[in-house]
């Protein structure tokens, strides 16, 4: 929020003296009116209060510890102590839904009778405390915990878990709550209304297209690649048998095509035959090959002269080339 209109950047504690800081000077003494930047501290309520109840039910349905959570600008990340199936995830996302659909009162308190009581997130740091604050999810939730929370679990929202992954033994969640879910489910659905329109499929049906699409591709890259391999075989035919070195430039190929060229190329020459594929502004991507020269002890003369990189074997080399057009054909004439 602000101090007397000015931007607090940080907050700490430390021995039990609060620092604000801010991006501006404030006067010695001066009296000052704080304000909190609501629409930030609400969304940060909604969002550790979702976490709460997400990690309760898990609790509550498998066992598992919260041992992680980070709440950032525009995400939020838990981790929990074990391993969960696709099933077992919705299964505890429905029911901390549940909470929310019941609007469950929330208090945070701090018992009197904390020894005896049944709560989440224990641990040795706290058997020293003297008080201990309690979070508490009627009927779904019981926590230690010192952060905001809001007062009743309906204004939480819509809960939704966007993506798990296994980590270190369990797992790790990110999450949205309230607003941020429903920003997020604004642009996914924006998304999927473009790839809709771009595949001419309905937006439920979408997958289906993506799978048609894929499959037309592929038919497109075994056409391209009969093509290709008939054009290479005809750019070889018209190369003449030489002694001579044989450089050639041609932008069409890719790694394996400029591979399998030198592979057929270098028997049109005694020498060394050589394909390049690049442009002047980005280098040349080249393969290298010869039945006769060891190319491994020419590497390091080929790089010098080439401007680039390579390595492979006496028979082949890879890399890629920064000097122009004009100075690699001077090098192989």
């Amino acid at each position: 929020g602000t101090l007397n209109g000015i931007p607090v950047t940080d907050v700490q504690e430390k021995a039990g003296e609060i620092t604000h800081f801010t991006d501006a000077p404030l006067s010695v003494g001066e009296e000052v009116a704080g304000r909190l930047d609501w629409s930030e501290r609400f969304r940060k309520m909604q969002n550790h209060l979702g976490e709460h109840l997400l990690c309760g039910a898990i609790h509550k349905l498998y066992g598992y510890e919260n041992v992680g959570f980070h709440l950032g600008a525009d995400y939020m990340t838990f981790d929990v102590s074990g391993p969960m199936t696709a099933e077992q995830i919705y299964e505890a996302e429905k029911l901390a839904n549940r909470a929310v659909a019941e609007d469950v009162p929330v208090r945070c308190y701090y018992p009197e009778n904390i020894s005896e009581l049944e709560y989440r997130a224990k641990s040795e740091k706290l058997e020293g405390a003297s008080e201990i604050r309690i979070v508490e999810a009627e009927g779904f939730d019981r926590c230690a915990c010192c952060a905001p929370h809001l007062d009743r679990a309906g204004k939480v929202g819509l809960i939704k878990i966007v993506d798990a992954m296994k980590y270190k033994g369990g797992m790790r969640f990110s999450a949205l709550c309230g607003f941020d879910a429903l920003a997020d489910y604004d642009h996914r659905l924006t998304e999927i209304r473009r790839v809709s329109s771009l595949l001419s499929a309905k937006p439920n049906e979408i997958a289906l297209g993506v799978e048609a699409k894929l499959a037309e591709i592929g038919e497109l890259k075994k056409t391209v690649g009969a093509l290709k391999r008939e054009l290479s075989a005809l750019k070889l035919a018209a190369i003449e048998q030489t002694d001579a070195n044989i450089c050639i430039f041609d932008d069409t190929m890719d790694g394996n095509a400029l591979r399998e060229f030198a592979t057929s190329g270098v028997k049109k020459t005694s020498a060394i035959f050589a394909v390049f594929s690049g442009s002047e502004e980005a280098g040349y991507q080249f393969v290298i090959a010869s039945e006769s020269t060891p190319l491994k002890a020419k590497a390091q003369e080929i790089r010098a002269a080439l401007g680039g990189k390579c390595g492979g074997s006496d028979k082949m080399l890879f890399g890629h080339a920064d000097a122009s057009k004009d100075a690699i054909l001077a090098y192989f004439s």
